[in-house]
């Protein structure tokens, strides 16, 4: 009987054993390639997960130029070490100084990660009042219109296209006056959203750090559409109370647009985009930037050309090819305060 026993139990063994080995062989192409061992933080390239939001402004590299990334921005983390993180910006890998952001725990599954989160403005200086007889005003932070650090280029050409224009000045009167198709200053950034037909898209307010607009005041939301037969996007420019501002057009990927480099030789501007903070950096880019006067709205065009060098017998021919280019409409009301912002920002003293 103990036989019987001890010869069931070496032959369950056995069999166990087998299976272990048939196991083995069958994993041999996964196990034979050791588990990658876990890198720390402080290592280079060490993959992280989760979230990192801006605490403070970033200015990066693009195509073509760079841009401002405000404050408050979310991104899906790529990678990090010890002094970086690795995000993706417009398609493109971007490095964080690990100072200028914080994480956050990953999202939900059923959450879409987002590049942008919703912003929650804090309580605006001036609320405006809806009691009859009372003027409805744009609605800052206070400090608005202190100074910021940097951005001289970005306002000077900001006076010199609206300075033409309108003088400097903070009145804070003009709610009504017509911006684009149905959309009014100080109108609800909803309502607007509803009057273009954007109201089923799923907006996130974005603070704006365009140097020479009031400082933590102003947020835009963006999106994607077909306007005026080649703009793909629009934002809605708002202050704290979610109040339309402004309105920028673009046009991110223009087709076939080309220029000499004669036709470009005055082309001496360097911001493109002045919503979004989007500069030229380089000498291989032209921009160009015209203003004008349409009743109450001052509309502000950019275009940024690149190079594209072809060598023609023994000779070098430049031609430029558009990349970008913007239709900035500002109410003249609003525009005096942006004269207002860039002069103080502009001081010395």
């Amino acid at each position: 009987m103990f036989y019987a026993i001890l010869s069931g139990s070496i032959r369950k063994a056995v069999l166990l054993s087998a299976a272990g080995a048939v196991i083995c062989v069958c994993r041999n192409p996964i196990a034979a390639a050791s588990p990658p061992a876990q890198i720390p933080n402080s290592s280079p390239l060490a993959v992280a997960s989760g979230f990192v939001v801006l605490t403070q402004p970033v200015k990066v590299k693009i195509a073509y130029g760079e841009t401002v990334l405000p404050a408050g921005m979310k991104f899906p983390v790529v990678s990090s070490d010890a002094t970086c993180i690795r995000v993706k910006y417009m398609g493109e890998l971007q490095t964080i100084p690990i100072a200028a952001a914080r994480f956050e725990d990953s999202e939900p599954p059923d959450a879409a990660p987002s590049e942008i989160p919703p912003i929650v403005p804090t309580k605006p200086a001036a609320t405006p009042s809806t009691r009859p007889g009372t003027q409805l005003q744009v609605s800052l932070q206070p400090g608005y219109d202190s100074r910021m650090q940097g951005g001289d280029i970005s306002m000077r050409e900001l006076q010199l296209l609206l300075s033409s224009h309108c003088s400097e000045g903070v009145d804070l009167s003009g709610a009504g006056t017509k911006i684009y198709n149905g959309v009014t200053y100080l109108m609800d950034s909803e309502q607007a959203a509803t009057n273009l037909g954007l109201a089923h898209s799923v907006p996130s307010r974005v603070p704006v750090a365009a140097p020479g607009f009031p400082k933590n005041s102003i947020y835009y939301v963006g999106y994607d559409g077909a306007f005026e037969g080649h703009f793909n996007r629009i934002y809605l420019v708002s202050d704290t109370a979610n109040k339309v501002v402004a309105i920028q057009l673009v046009d991110e990927h223009p087709k076939g647009r080309w220029n000499s480099a004669a036709a470009l030789a005055a082309a001496t501007w360097s911001t493109y985009n002045f919503i979004n903070a989007r500069m030229r950096a380089s000498d291989t880019a032209r921009v160009q930037a015209v203003s004008k006067r349409q009743g109450n709205i001052v509309v502000i065009d950019t275009q940024v050309f690149q190079r594209v060098r072809t060598r023609v017998g023994r000779t070098n021919v430049d031609r430029y090819e558009e990349q970008e280019n913007a239709k900035l409409l500002i109410p003249t009301p609003f525009a005096r305060i942006i004269l207002h912002c860039a002069k103080i920002g502009l001081s010395k003293t």
